[in-house]
């Protein structure tokens, strides 16, 4: 009987688990039975019912942390699925309410917070195209995590280049430098955004930062997207700027790339960061990437074209008047 009895109690105990488990993992089921039911009778099908971190607590019974791992596997899933994202009237309306779920079930959660900064962060359609969820949701982490230096480092990211607001990412980055364990190199970035110009090299540093620090694969390959945009659009502009050296010291434009290099003009004819060689077309003069590129190109949020181009010209200048006075002697 004795056996017995142990038998029963340890089913009792069994049971509150079980039960938690299979409401934790009918939490999306039932959503996405209540979604597939408002489809039919509304135009927006992006209703969530389990919306209130507080709510959601409860019904977690205590298993905060392994509801929360759930919410967090659907976060992913509706941020992931694009052609659904493009047919809500709002492509990420939910995606604040889920993270701030999983933020309040488990705040410990660090990932959550620095992932989902971006997932909120980055213009539409790559993301929400809400940078101010992403801060108050890096705030969250921050006041939870006050030791992870990375969460600071994320906020003034945000700021930066979301939001184009190089005060408040300095100051950010400052708080960052002064956690316990921050790297060194945290102090020059506040210098460098609480200083004047250096927007373009700004970026391209906070993207190789992010390519190196990110624990997860998308983030990752998210900021390589960036660097290698940034880089394909400089290599193109580069070589538009030297064609046009070339028509002008020829009176025509090089019917092939390597005719820049015969002219001595440029030393070798630039890949994309792929490695696939650029399109040109030598009657418009016009360059774009291969369609068999591996770059995803993303366009950046502003144009310094022009500006790039004056740099070219100013080192061209000097080097052509450097040649010069070589020639001379």
């Amino acid at each position: 009987m004795s056996g017995f009895r142990s038998f029963l109690q340890a089913q009792r105990r069994r049971l509150p688990v079980a039960g938690v488990l299979a409401c934790a993992f009918l939490l999306k089921p039932v959503q996405d039975r209540l979604e597939a039911r408002l489809d039919r009778a509304s135009a927006d099908p992006d209703i969530l019912y389990f919306a209130s971190p507080s709510v959601v607590k409860a019904l977690a019974l205590g298993y905060d942390g392994l509801v929360a791992d759930v919410y967090w596997m659907r976060a992913i899933q509706y941020y992931g699925r694009r052609e659904e994202a493009a047919r809500r009237l709002i492509r990420y309306k939910n995606l604040p309410a889920l993270l701030d779920i999983v933020t309040t079930l488990d705040p410990r959660m660090a990932d959550v917070y620095r992932a989902g900064s971006v997932f909120l962060g980055e213009p539409e359609p790559l993301g929400a195209g809400e940078p101010l969820e992403a801060i108050r949701l890096l705030d969250k982490g921050i006041a939870r995590l006050p030791g992870d230096w990375r969460l600071g480092f994320d906020k003034g990211f945000a700021y930066y280049l979301y939001l184009k607001d190089r005060g408040r990412a300095g100051q950010a980055w400052l708080d960052a430098s002064r956690v316990p364990g921050a790297p060194p190199w945290m102090e020059g970035l506040a210098a460098r955004a609480l200083s004047e110009g250096g927007e373009v090299e700004m970026a391209r540093s906070l993207w190789q930062r992010q390519l190196e620090e990110a624990t997860r694969q998308d983030i990752r390959e998210n900021a390589r997207n960036h660097l290698h945009s940034i880089q394909a659009d400089e290599d193109i502009w580069t070589l538009e700027f030297f064609v046009e050296k070339y028509a002008a010291l020829y009176g025509a434009r090089p019917r092939r790339l390597d005719d820049l290099v015969s002219a001595g003009l440029i030393r070798f004819v630039p890949a994309d960061p792929s490695g696939v060689p650029y399109d040109y077309d030598p009657d418009s003069g016009w360059f774009s990437l291969n369609p068999k590129t591996g770059v995803r190109y993303i366009k950046m949020t502003y144009d310094y074209r022009e500006e790039f181009r004056e740099r070219l010209r100013r080192l061209y200048d000097a080097v052509k008047t450097q040649t010069t006075k070589t020639s001379k002697r």
